[in-house]
């Protein structure tokens, strides 16, 4: 651990005392422990440049090296390792796709003449830090960058580096001007170093500039002291610029390209740390057992929680303040209300890393960010939704309003007043926001409008400016009613795909607004914003449905299990806590239901006990809390294993018949045969880090094994190693969710996508 230099160390006695610890439940497992927010300086308050802001300058000359794009060298270092992935024929040779996309990506870089390392004007060595899952930067003196003055910024997440990001002055804040300047928020999966550079005109360096590094749980803030930074390695990167949207391709309609794909690693990186187990003593249930392990039995884990809210006739359940862990310590702006009737739509920065488990600390680290480091006094986003489809709560007072009112935020600078902001948690220049995330996005802006009076969600209403920037104070113009925040300001929030896909956002907000109030509109409220699904399963590896069903049941996603124990997966749903089940593949409603955890849980499925029927567990933070039946009640088995940043998949690994636990870590599996903690059994590493993963039985030795996805294709293989896939299959569209199981009894785990 370095040794630290806290500012206001007088001052933060008494804000712990106060309360500062977020207000979460207190038997939610094993949860990040609080942390200072890290502040890296860049500029002095004359604006001259830091030690620490220029050292990366000093090693880029010693180096010699170009841009650090690892273009041009003989062997090739540098270029594409982190994603460990390679393209070619089924013998495993052939060119990496990764190395493809960087090259596209440092041409592109290179056409606009930005360099990030080679071009900087300051630059930060590659530091090592304390884990954080938000950052931005802020600085004093002026509104906005001086124009030609660009900030960019890359981290290390689960051992590889990001490509290098813009960041964006912010257009958002206060409308009456409070607060400091700043970029936007960058959003992490969790990362641990982090290198900043600033290209443009030494004269136009900002006064005060400096990296703010926000944990999970901050409490108080330090000053990095040079002297104590540790800087690390990292594999040259290229600029991330926007691709070529592609349109998702539907149900049957394509086959897989000829050459094989290779999801196979750089097998010369390090060998990976096993991930331990961490200490349970912070939470009862886990600790009552008195074992390293982390083990219970019983912990009388609750059957429902209040996590979420439907009230005030709220279309989806929304984490509420309490639940998410807004400290009231952070909060001085006081809400006020005013007539609403326009829905402003936004994205956050950063790397789209993020774990659904980590969704509700990056939503916390972002209320820190607007609240105290940009000086707002609360956060400015009305709601929040991240890429699951999980929706928050943001500024105080939002779940509450009047119908036609929204309390005012700090979501677009000038156009608080009168409109709710909710934004999108992710990057979506390039890449489309999740089904899921758009349908709820559409949900809460149809739920809104309709209380406000709106019958058209494609329509437009007049709109006043109260302060200047894109638009003059006072500055009436018609604005459509469900806007992107580019419309309101300069900035290219919600990003270039985001933007595209508001016309599904008005039709999902339409068919909400459209809803009687006698009929489907209550049924959705009374459901939490759920509908039924339409389910596309495919018994053999091909790249059409042979079975396709709706589940009647409103439901907000699908699972799939042998729930009955017949050796034939079916569908089941979820809706927040609560579970319903099918034992057939047909139309139909669930036949039973119970309730288990809470609805902000992470929910698995699988054999815990080995007797052929699939059950649950759920998953907060990196404890883990198993049923073996089908009921109600307590956990039969407690774990804590790895960390609450990890990413979980579940799997009979051995063959044993029992199902167990690996966590991902970037495109590494480190993989448990038993339900304990402790050190991983074994590390494999297959694919990308941006990858999604499966798990199933594709060859019907009895051992799980792992696929990953990329958009709607598939890299399956038959063993647990790396190595190129043994099938490669494209099915549905990327936006569909996907379900993996033995639909037809032959011991072969095939596909499935929902709608």
């Amino acid at each position: 651990m370095r040794a630290r230099r806290f500012l206001g160390l007088t001052a933060l006695v008494p804000l712990l005392a106060a309360g500062l610890m977020p207000a979460v439940a207190v038997d939610a497992g094993a949860e990040e422990a609080t942390a200072p927010v890290q502040l890296l300086e860049l500029t002095t308050s004359a604006g001259e440049a830091t030690e620490v802001a220029e050292a990366g300058l000093v090693e880029t000359a010693s180096t010699g090296t170009s841009s650090g794009t690892g273009v041009g060298t003989s062997s090739g270092t540098g270029v594409g390792t982190s994603s460990g992935t390679g393209v070619g024929t089924s013998s495993g040779t052939g060119v990496a796709p990764a190395i493809v996309s960087r090259l596209d990506a440092v041409a592109a870089a290179a056409a606009n003449g930005v360099d990030p390392e080679a071009d900087a004007l300051l630059l930060t060595e590659p530091l090592e830090v304390d884990g954080f899952l938000v950052a931005g930067f802020t600085w004093t003196g002026a509104a906005e960058l001086p124009e030609g003055l660009d900030i960019y910024l890359r981290v290390r997440e689960n051992g590889s580096w990001s490509d290098w990001y813009l960041n964006e002055a912010s257009g958002a804040g206060r409308d009456d001007g409070a607060g400091v300047a700043g970029t936007e928020e960058f959003v992490t999966g969790g990362a641990d170093a982090v290198q900043a550079s600033v290209v443009g005109d030494a004269a136009a360096l900002p006064a005060g500039l400096q990296l703010a590094l926000i944990p999970a749980r901050p409490a108080g803030e330090e000053v990095l002291d040079p002297a104590d930074l540790g800087s690390t390695d990292a594999e040259p990167t290229a600029v991330a610029t926007p691709d070529e949207p592609v349109d998702d391709p539907a149900v049957g309609l394509r086959t897989p390209a000829p050459e094989a794909v290779s999801p196979e690693a750089d097998e010369s990186a390090p060998a990976p740390e096993d991930p331990e187990s961490e200490s349970a003593d912070s939470d009862p249930a886990a600790a009552s057992s008195g074992t390293s392990g982390g083990t219970s039995v019983s912990p009388n884990l609750p059957a429902a929680l209040a996590s979420t809210t439907t009230a005030n006739g709220l279309p989806v359940p929304v984490v509420t303040r309490s639940e998410w862990g807004a400290s009231s310590s952070y909060m001085t702006w006081s809400p006020e209300y005013a007539a609403a009737r326009h829905v402003i739509v936004h994205h956050t920065a950063g790397t789209n890393n993020y774990t659904s488990s980590q969704s509700a600390s990056i939503v916390n680290g972002i209320y820190y960010y607007h609240a105290v480091t940009l000086g707002w006094g609360d956060i400015g986003y009305n709601f929040l939704v991240d890429k699951y489809g999980q929706v928050f709560e943001g500024r105080y007072g939002s779940t509450g309003a009047a119908a036609g009112k929204m309390v005012i935020g700090g979501h677009a600078y000038g156009a608080n007043t009168g409109t709710m902001g909710i934004s999108m948690m992710g990057t979506y220049t390039s890449v489309a926001p999740g089904a899921a995330q758009l349908t709820n996005v559409g949900k809460m802006a149809g739920w809104f409008l309709k209380r406000a009076g709106i019958t058209s969600a494609t329509g437009a209403a007049s709109f006043t400016f109260k302060s200047t920037e894109k638009y003059a104070a006072g500055q009436t113009i018609s604005l459509p009613v469900i806007s992107g925040h580019r419309d309101v300001g300069y900035t290219t929030c919600p990003g270039d795909v985001g933007y595209s896909k508001l016309g599904q956002v008005r039709t999902t907000a339409q068919s909400q607004i459209s809803g009687s109030s006698s009929g489907s509109t209550s049924t959705t409220a009374s459901t939490g914003g759920a509908r039924s699904h339409q389910i596309y399963l495919n018994d053999s590896w091909s790249a059409s449905a042979n079975t396709v069903f709706t589940y009647t049941t409103a439901a907000l996603s699908v699972l799939a299990g042998d729930w009955n124990g017949d050796g034939v997966d079916t569908t089941g749903v979820r809706n927040g806590a609560s579970y319903g089940f099918r034992n057939t593949n047909t139309s139909g409603a669930s036949l039973r239901t119970f309730t288990y955890g809470r609805s902000t849980d992470q929910v698995l499925v699988g054999d815990w006990d080995g007797n052929g029927t699939d059950t649950l567990a759920v998953r907060r933070g990196n404890t883990y809390y198993f049923k073996n039946s089908m009921y109600g009640g307590g956990a039969d088995l407690v774990v804590t294993y790895g960390t609450a940043a990890d990413e979980v998949v579940v799997g009979d690994w051995n063959g044993d018949g029992r199902d167990t636990l690996a966590v991902r870590r970037g495109g590494q599996y480190h993989i448990k045969n038993s339900l304990t903690g402790g050190k991983a059994d074994r590390v494999v590493i297959y694919g990308r880090p941006t990858d999604a993963v499966l798990v199933g039985d594709w060859n019907g030795d009895g051992r799980d094994t792992l696929a990953v996805r990329r958009n709607a294709t598939y890299y399956v293989r038959n063993t647990l190693s790396s190595g190129v896939a043994d099938i490669v299959q494209t099915y549905g569209r990327s936006g569909d969710a996907t379900l993996v199981g033995d639909w037809n009894g032959d011991g072969r785990d095939t596909l499935g996508v929902v709608r």
